[in-house]
């Protein structure tokens, strides 16, 4: 069995639907989704084989439409010390948090209860699970979504999406919950419990907690940025879209069909490689290689390009090819760095 394991992390959650547009382009189909916070959303969304309107949703997205709140308010709220990471896990300071002129939820309630169809979640081939804490006893609760009663899926996905920012509200029977991610940031342990030998984790780098993985054969694949991919709460359309396209291209290096370490290139054979150092002399591929800390050709060429992309500050959100990066270097007036002569002593024809 094949299980996506989707971390919490708010606002960075654009990144997963991304990550998740790139395992469809590859042909990876899923057996099973767990998901943390806002990772349990795109979940439900993915189990529900509703990945366009995922897409959509995040590409819509605003702050106000999402949380109900603008930019300076979220500012403000982050400045003010509300924010997971300075949230201690004890009674104390949870209960501390609940404040009654915190964030309204109906936006975000609204809008799980309008992209969700519970339906379609239940009758599909892809099994569907979320993490959320009853702040009574600080219980942590797995849910698969057999275990949900039915009507209350868009209760869980809110409580697994809870953060003190928020108003204090009862959500499920009665009761008070919190983020997944005062549990367990990434649930691929609830993949493993019912079967699952290959898991791919998108991580976000949200905030939260993370429980140490079973001692099993399962294969973890991590799906995650190199670059940070902003705030929890802040967020505009153009950050959303960066995030997107970071996670897609992420995920097509994770399946190698894309070549790069920061940056992002056409997939090429090492051969491909070993024929653009072919003119390089000796001297100057020791030198270019111990300055970059690369092995081999391939890794030494990708290492240099991305240090002339860096040099130049060129977008990190392009798939280049090698040779333009080579022509950007000959174009320069940095020659004598041996980085630059390096690149410009590759052979492009």
């Amino acid at each position: 069995m094949i299980g996506l394991a989707l971390e919490g992390g708010g606002a960075k959650g654009s990144y997963q639907a991304g990550a998740y547009m790139a395992m469809k382009k590859c042909g990876i189909r899923i057996d099973a989704v767990a998901g943390t916070s806002i990772g349990s959303l795109n979940g439900a969304l993915i189990a529900a084989h509703e990945e366009e309107k995922m897409l959509r949703l995040w590409r819509d997205a605003t702050m106000m439409e999402l949380l109900g709140i603008d930019d300076t308010k979220a500012r403000d709220i982050l400045k003010r010390g509300l924010s997971f990471h300075k949230i201690k896990a004890t009674f104390t300071e949870i209960y501390k948090a609940f404040k009654s002129h915190g964030l309204d939820m109906s936006n975000y309630r609204a809008l799980v209860r309008n992209a969700v169809d519970e339906e379609k979640v239940r009758k599909s081939d892809i099994k569907f699970g979320l993490t959320t804490v009853r702040v009574e006893n600080l219980e942590p609760m797995e849910r698969f979504i057999d275990d949900i009663p039915t009507g209350q899926l868009h209760d869980y996905i809110t409580a697994s999406s809870y953060l003190p920012v928020f108003k204090k509200e009862k959500l499920i029977d009665d009761g008070y919950y919190l983020d997944g991610g005062f549990y367990n940031l990434s649930p691929s342990d609830m993949l493993e419990k019912i079967g699952c030998d290959k898991i791919y984790v998108v991580n976000i780098k949200g905030i939260g907690f993370r429980r140490p993985r079973f001692k099993t054969k399962a294969e973890i694949i991590e799906i995650k940025p190199h670059n940070n991919l902003g705030s929890i709460i802040i967020f505009d359309k153009n950050s959303t879209e960066e995030n997107i396209t970071r996670g897609y291209y992420d995920t097509m290096k994770v399946f190698g069909k894309v070549d790069g370490i920061e940056y992002y290139f056409n997939k090429r054979s090492n051969w491909y490689y070993k024929r653009l150092n072919h003119r390089v002399g000796r001297r100057l591929f020791k030198a270019a290689s111990a300055l970059l800390n690369s092995d081999g050709e391939k890794e030494t060429v990708v290492k240099a390009l991305e240090y002339v992309l860096r040099n130049e500050k060129k977008s990190d959100l392009i798939k280049y090819r090698q040779k333009d990066v080579i022509k950007l270097s000959m174009n320069s007036q940095t020659s004598e760095n041996i980085i630059y002569r390096y690149v410009n002593t590759l052979s492009i024809w």
